[in-house]
């Protein structure tokens, strides 16, 4: 079994693995989704889904610093499922401890359906992650249509990752690249940080028109408007940007729109509903 990694490593796995440490909450999903839960022995403290997980033995935390090195080894994995961005200083440590070490990342939704497919090669799951993969790409086909089928101007929007202080995300982000998927124009689409941190008066000079949010803005199930809502509502000065003015602001799952497994396309999905014209 061979993989090329998002680290750009030729992978190779002489036998189908038997014991699977996941690295991230994504590949975790991945795992189960393929219906390989069964080969997970160790997960990181992070992981909250499948409710299974909690089960299976806690390395620690996804940072190479959190990580237990001493129980991921006690737990001699056949391989070791990890994120080739933020983990890529843990990969060098984990192969000197002899361990089989594929890092997957995603630039856009689409490399999802492609890691999907890589993990069902690498754990004698290939038909269950091709059903997985199949149905991802068809959901996120569906959100192409209806963007594409959509009237008028795209609508310009602001993603919030933090209020205090503010903090918004680049184009060359994987969510930047979701608000474009989804129909949207990322009012930051110009800058070159990844992860800007604007002034008010930035914001106010880009009004945008819809704002995403992912640290809580609503209440829920009928209940009151969240205090973040709230704080964001009356921010000092924000009275005239569109997206505040017309209470167009959104909550988002945080989970289903930063884990670049199965259900990001619900994420998607939902980033999509918040983009559409108002009825």
């Amino acid at each position: 079994r061979q993989a090329f990694d998002s680290l750009g490593r030729k992978v190779t796995i002489p036998a189908a693995p038997k014991r699977v440490v996941s690295l991230a909450p994504s590949n975790t999903e991945i795992l189960f989704a393929i219906g390989a839960g069964d080969l997970v022995v160790g997960v990181t403290m992070m992981d909250d889904y499948p409710p299974e997980v909690k089960s299976r033995t806690s390395i620690g935390g996804m940072a190479i610093g959190g990580m237990n090195l001493e129980t991921l080894a006690a737990l001699k994995p056949d391989l070791v499922l990890a994120t080739a961005g933020v983990q890529q200083p843990a990969v060098e440590p984990l192969q000197r401890l002899g361990l089989t070490v594929v890092g997957l990342d995603a630039e856009k939704p689409a490399d999802v359906a492609d890691n999907i497919r890589a993990v069902g090669r690498l754990v004698d799951r290939e038909e269950q992650a091709a059903r997985v993969a199949s149905e991802f790409e068809a959901r996120l086909d569906a959100v192409r249509r209806r963007v594409a089928a959509r009237q008028g101007p795209r609508p310009k929007v602001l993603y919030l990752l933090y209020d205090d202080p503010l903090m918004t995300v680049g184009p060359k982000t994987f969510l930047g690249r979701m608000v474009e998927e989804a129909g949207g124009v990322n009012v930051f689409a110009d800058v070159s940080s990844n992860y800007p941190t604007p002034s008010d008066e930035q914001v106010l000079m880009r009004a945008p028109e819809v704002i995403l949010a992912t640290f809580g803005l609503m209440g829920g199930g009928g209940r009151p408007e969240s205090e973040n809502q709230k704080r964001l509502l009356n921010r000092p000065g924000w009275q005239d940007v569109p997206a505040i003015r017309d209470h167009r602001i959104h909550a988002l799952d945080e989970n289903l729109t930063t884990r670049i497994g199965p259900r990001l396309v619900e994420g998607l999905e939902a980033v999509e509903k918040a983009l559409a014209p108002p009825a």
